[in-house]
């Protein structure tokens, strides 16, 4: 099983492509896009579409999931977060993919059998390793919204 995973942030999205074969989770690619400067929010809806749907062709994934940003406060992060994901959800609709989103409250180590105090991005590292540049929370937080679809 093959999924990807996205996190749309203020100047950048994060995703994950992750799977697993038996027992082995692999990281099969992760990245940060950053979002073209001098568009406008027409142009960038567009350049969005087309940036997921890339992804979406290349791995074909089994499920799609992602992280909803819950604080947003100015009219930028509104258009760089929230319109991207009805441009994923609809892009994953039309291509008949499963798409769940998750918010922070739900990304904690529970879901791996840990304590709700226990550091869920180390417990990432010690199972996946680290993957410099871009390993960082926000990536991370792509990573789990495809695992939890396993």
């Amino acid at each position: 099983m093959k999924n990807i995973g996205f996190n749309f942030t203020k100047n950048d999205f994060r995703y994950a492509v992750i799977e697993k074969n038996g027992e082995h989770l692999n990281l099969i690619e992760k990245d940060r896009i950053v979002y073209p400067k001098s568009m406008s929010i027409s142009e960038l809806a567009g350049w969005f579409e087309t940036q997921i749907n890339l992804l979406l062709n290349k791995h074909t994934p089994d499920k799609v999931g992602y992280k909803i940003p819950l604080t947003l406060s100015s009219t930028r992060s509104i258009q760089n977060s929230i319109y991207p994901l009805g441009i994923l959800n609809l892009s994953c609709h039309k291509k008949g993919i499963p798409i769940q989103h998750f918010t922070s409250q739900g990304i904690n180590a529970t879901k791996f059998g840990l304590k709700k105090k226990d550091n869920v991005y180390e417990y990432i590292d010690s199972i996946i390793g680290t993957h410099p540049p871009y390993w960082d929370k926000q990536t991370k937080d792509a990573l789990l919204t495809a695992w939890f679809l396993l």
